[in-house]
């Protein structure tokens, strides 16, 4: 495959700018199309001198076969070459296409690792697959098959004609004269297919999301006893799909039957004619059956450029999709002179943040000190990992400051500031391949000593060790054959791994056992020695022995200090605590009683 830059993926693209990553193959693709067809066109004119040839012999003569081999050969000869370039077309334009939707993948790929996490909210992850995917395989289509065929059907008419009007002006005329009602036909046909086509992608667009929902939810689907079929709004997105297709083919059939009949009706008006002027003595024999091979392809062609056509409807709504995610604004990149490599102090100041309409932060004041561990407490909702995330500039602040090692977050370079802070989310991501793979995804060059230190460190390397191939086993989609806590633990091992200087948790251990939860924690507090610290609090005894605790409020710091003193000076805290207190007692089927 042609070897093509990334950077030849522009910000918006458009399908003849797409031209410019792969120009060489694409354009022989088209010429060598194009000279494909018009040799399609060769043999029957070869055919029609054979039979002037044959008609031309006087009475009894014998025939000349001198004359007549070379006129086949030539015919056989062009036949060959036009099905060789045919084939060399058809691979220059696929190697074309790959290379496009290649760079195409690894341009959105790249850029949806630079836009903040603000555009992924009100996107389902169904949608995003499918422009990600979908679309730009729809791509080929364009490529790969519509461009150099629709150069060639727009190219075999031309050569008809040219030949036609050689041999008689009046035929050639008249194989052209279906030709004004078959576009009148097609207007009448096309005039809403744009607005159609936006439903059905619109209708397609819904499907697979709610495609996407129902195979995460299936176990929560099943176990009400229920089908894709009671899954609401999938079962109406799929009705919807198919009210759809039955109205828009009861719309188009009658034009578009007028339309295919049109296209492959000239002999209807080439043969009457041929036959009259034959025997009016104005037209050869010959020349009459030169007409009735070639004239079909004067207009038949033009049938399948309009297929070509209904489908680029479709892939314009593709890449409408594919800019879509092309144009999304990046987060703000910057350089900066000297990069902090001690741990920093991070320092929140009158910081504000909005999810639309919402305010998650408004105003928030604090600093996680370089060396200690701040942990973020609070009601559900009161903003805990929306700072978090802020930190990591997986969402962009409204307004205030948010100041790393004393430099503002968004003058920090995002590579830089990224490989300086670890993350441990409560919801685990881990990826289709081995144990190995995964961990590896922090330091892709880390030794496998390294890798089984940060695994020992956070109480991982016994269930790796215990899998049926350690290390090397294959975990499925989404660490599928691990339990919560295993995962967990992997992920922070993926952490240790990366001996980032920053570290946040969130939530790390909010839906993990007991006995899990003594592991993590184990690893956890050595995760967490000499590094600027920020944990989310879920479970309250798991960060009382914090340095510094924040507690939040309704966006807002309620109070911030150590255990001790904000059991005695904050009421939202104190109440915090003893929910959290009162919850440790509670059993299944028994009223809990307050200590």
């Amino acid at each position: 495959m042609t070897s093509i830059s990334s950077t030849s993926v522009p910000p918006r693209v458009g399908f003849i700018g797409l031209l410019r990553v792969a120009p060489w193959p694409l354009a022989l693709a088209v010429v060598a199309a194009v000279v494909s067809a018009a040799l399609s066109i060769a043999p029957f004119w070869f055919i029609y001198r054979i039979t002037v040839q044959l008609f031309s012999m006087p009475p009894g003569a014998a025939m000349d076969m001198a004359a007549i081999w070379p006129l086949a050969w030539w015919a056989l000869g062009l036949l060959a070459l036009r099905w060789a370039l045919m084939a060399v077309s058809h691979v220059l334009a696929h190697i074309g296409a790959f290379s496009i939707q290649h760079q195409l993948r690894l341009a959105m790929a790249r850029h949806l690792g630079e836009v903040p996490l603000s555009f992924f909210a009100g996107r389902g992850s169904g949608s995003l697959r499918r422009t990600l995917s979908d679309d730009v395989s729809s791509l080929e289509g364009f490529y790969a098959h519509m461009l150099p065929d629709a150069v060639a059907a727009a190219a075999v008419p031309l050569a008809a004609l040219a030949l036609l009007f050689v041999a008689d002006w009046r035929l050639a005329l008249a194989a052209l004269a279906p030709l004004p009602l078959a576009v009148a036909a097609q207007w009448w046909l096309m005039r809403r297919s744009a607005e159609n086509m936006r439903d059905w992608s619109a209708l397609q667009k819904r499907i697979a999301d709610q495609v996407g929902e129902y195979v995460r939810g299936v176990h929560v689907v099943k176990s009400f006893g229920l089908d894709a079929r009671s899954f609401g709004e999938l079962a109406t997105a799929v009705g919807g799909a198919v009210d759809w297709v039955l109205r828009y083919a009861r719309g188009s059939v009658a034009g578009w039957a007028l339309f295919v009949g049109l296209l492959t009706a000239n002999l209807v008006v080439v043969a009457p004619l041929g036959a009259w002027l034959h025997m009016r003595g104005s037209l050869d024999v010959a020349t009459w059956l030169l007409f009735l091979l070639v004239a079909p392809a004067v207009l038949a062609p033009l049938l399948r450029l309009t297929f070509a056509l209904g489908e680029q409807v479709q892939r314009t709504e593709a890449l409408a999709r594919i800019n879509e995610v092309l144009a999304a604004p990046p987060l703000a990149q910057s350089r900066m002179a000297q990069i902090p490599q001690a741990p920093p102090d991070i320092a929140f100041r009158g910081l504000r943040h909005r999810y639309g309409d919402r305010l998650a932060l408004d105003g928030v004041d604090f600093t996680a000190r370089a060396g200690q561990v701040t942990a973020l407490v609070g009601p559900s909702g009161s903003g805990k990992s929306t700072l978090v995330r802020l930190v990591a500039r997986l969402y962009e602040f409204e307004s205030g400051s948010l100041r790393v090692g004393g430099v503002d977050v968004r003058d920090w370079p995002l590579d830089a500031l990224l490989a300086r802070v670890g993350i441990v989310f409560q919801e685990v991501v881990l990826f289709h391949g081995t144990v190995r793979d995964n961990l590896r995804l922090a330091r892709p060059d880390a030794s496998d000593v390294e890798l089984q230190a940060a695994a020992r460190a956070a109480q991982a390397h016994g269930f790796i060790t215990a899998l049926p191939q350690g290390y090397d086993t294959p975990l499925g989609e989404r660490g599928a054959r691990l339990s919560g806590g295993e995962r967990q633990r992997l992920s922070i091992a993926r952490a240790l791994l990366k001996n980032a200087p920053i570290l946040l948790l969130d939530e790390a251990t909010a839906s993990i056992d007991a006995e899990n939860e003594a592991l993590i924690q184990q690893a956890l507090d050595t995760l967490c020695r000499g590094r600027t610290v920020i944990v989310v609090g879920h479970r309250l005894r798991t960060t009382r022995h914090a340095d510094h605790i924040v507690v939040m409020q309704g966006g807002r710091v309620a109070r911030q200090g150590t255990h001790d003193e904000l059991l005695r000076a904050c009421e939202t805290y104190r109440r915090l605590w003893h929910d959290h207190e009162d919850a440790r007692q509670w059993t299944l089927g028994e009223q809990g009683v307050r200590p």
